[in-house]
């Protein structure tokens, strides 16, 4: 790859970063506000409703969205990719077609378990009417889906961020008065008025830029879309098979230790996946159609896989690197002091973070090849290793051996990975990349090890070493970028 195009690869993966982080920094705050506001005008009571009420809502768009949010974007990429515009026009009008049964069928679902719902989660039949309404949310959440899909897809990730930041505002805006002037009652109108927001910016985004196309045939929209369906069923039921491993730790910690340790763990890993997890978050709305649109070429994927996976290390390591060194802190600020015994789970598992930005960008290529049978196998073995190494780390060393076995499940699922990659697909890796996950990750290993020795030289030895690394990881990228 020629420099040019691999400084043109930084800055596009660097801003796109940049940009979609920040509408989920933001869409966190919003949510942030709102559920201040819900718990000074609602109370826990109203917290513990809409927390079920998400759940539910969830749960059935889980298992009747067809995995269309993240298998669409694959061959809305690749035809893009093309520059056919009639062949795009066709796909998005499939795509929209099959976006509109996924959620009438989850309209369906809601609609008709609406009494078994109301009983199961509240005990009563006072939430029935409260089910039926929000059926109206699940069909608006699937159409928001398929829109989110073609931005994605076409890589027009600006209009994308557009939508998102308009809708988490106007959605909040909204929906505090009626939290603030209906209470309980305003608590479903609010739940459905904002999936209807959302979908309306979204709509507004995705209809520019698509050519108008012929109509398309019922038996057409069935056999076109179907391609699409079976690689988002296989993503679904990855997707659950995850949820279910991590169910049945959880179940074990509680079993065995009890409602504190299983808060603590939870705690941890919430401040692992979904604050530091935002930089991959960002990065996967450009990466994934990128890859997908020259899913074909070896040489290409290898290239855009390697650029990926220093960019993401280059932009980790300062972020590891602060979270490794002031973890109290931020304990203290998200938390309370009591959460500080969970520094033994973040130490190792802030470490474990690098080695699954590398799996990360390695499996995505399975998604753009289109490979759902490899990827189902792939992740359930990855699915099960953790478990057994959760289950084995925690029996023998409490929250630092789920900290442990976090690591090193990423370390086995990397491997795994690259050797998918190089004997399944023939890929190669540019060499570049390994010398960067090198010294970051032995980097914020001494961070990580400095601290959990606390002494005095070992803390030094842990702030010299993050700040250089931070200030390396900088430099190499701004080298990169050409700046």
């Amino acid at each position: 790859m020629q420099q040019g195009e691999s400084t043109s690869m930084y800055r596009r993966i660097v801003k796109t970063t940049g940009m979609l982080g920040g509408v989920q920094v933001l869409s966190i705050l919003c949510s942030i506000v709102r559920n201040k506001c819900i718990a000074m005008w609602l109370g826990p009571a109203g917290v513990g409703i809409i927390g079920l009420y998400n759940t539910s809502i969830e749960m059935i768009g889980a298992l009747t969205g067809l995995g269309l949010r993240q298998s669409a974007v694959r061959n809305i990429s690749r035809t893009h990719a093309s520059d056919d515009g009639q062949a795009l026009a066709f796909l998005v009008t499939v795509l929209r077609r099959w976006s509109w049964l996924a959620g009438l069928l989850g309209a369906v679902v809601m609609l008709s378990t609406a009494p078994l719902l109301s009983r199961f989660t509240f005990g009563d039949d006072r939430h029935i009417w409260g089910y039926v309404w929000l059926s109206c949310a699940l069909l608006f959440n699937a159409l928001t889906s398929g829109d989110q899909a073609i931005l994605q897809g076409t890589q027009r990730l600006k209009q994308l961020s557009k939508a998102g930041v308009a809708g988490n505002v106007v959605a909040l805006l909204l929906s505090l008065p009626l939290y603030y002037c209906f209470r309980m009652e305003g608590i479903v109108p609010s739940l459905v008025l904002s999936s209807v927001v959302t979908f309306l910016f979204v709509w507004i985004y995705s209809r520019r830029g698509v050519e108008r196309h012929q109509p398309v045939s019922l038996r057409t929209t069935w056999n076109e879309g179907r391609s699409m369906v079976v690689l988002g069923v296989y993503m679904t039921v990855s997707g659950f098979l995850t949820t279910l491993f991590n169910y049945l730790f959880i179940g074990f910690i509680h079993r065995t230790s009890g409602d504190v340790d299983l808060g603590y763990y939870q705690a941890g890993y919430a401040v692992v996946t979904r604050y530091v997890g935002l930089v991959l978050a960002a990065m996967a709305t450009d990466y994934y159609p990128r890859l997908a649109a020259v899913g074909d070429d070896p040489g290409r994927l290898g290239a855009q896989m390697s650029r990926q996976i220093e960019a993401a290390l280059l932009m980790l390591a300062p972020v590891v690197s602060a979270f490794l060194l002031l973890q109290e802190w931020i304990i203290r600020v998200l938390y309370t002091a009591e959460f500080l015994c969970m520094e033994s789970y973040f130490s190792w598992a802030m470490v474990g973070v690098l080695f699954k930005s590398l799996s990360w960008a390695m499996g995505f290529v399975l998604l753009a090849k289109g490979d759902g049978k490899l990827y189902l196998v792939t992740e359930l073995a990855s699915d099960f290793c953790g478990f057994l190494l959760n289950v084995g780390g925690y029996y023998l060393w409490g929250l630092e051996g789920a900290g442990v076995a976090y690591l090193l499940n990423f370390v086995l699922y990397g491997a795994m990975m690259w050797w998918v990659c190089r004997r399944h697909y023939g890929i190669r890796l540019g060499r570049s990349w390994f010398g960067v996950a090198v010294w970051v990750v032995a980097g914020c290993s001494v961070v990580s090890t400095g601290y959990r020795l606390a002494t005095t030289l070992s803390l030094s030895v842990a702030v010299g070493c993050a700040v250089a690394v931070s200030v390396a990881a900088l430099w190499q990228l701004k080298r990169r970028l050409a700046l």
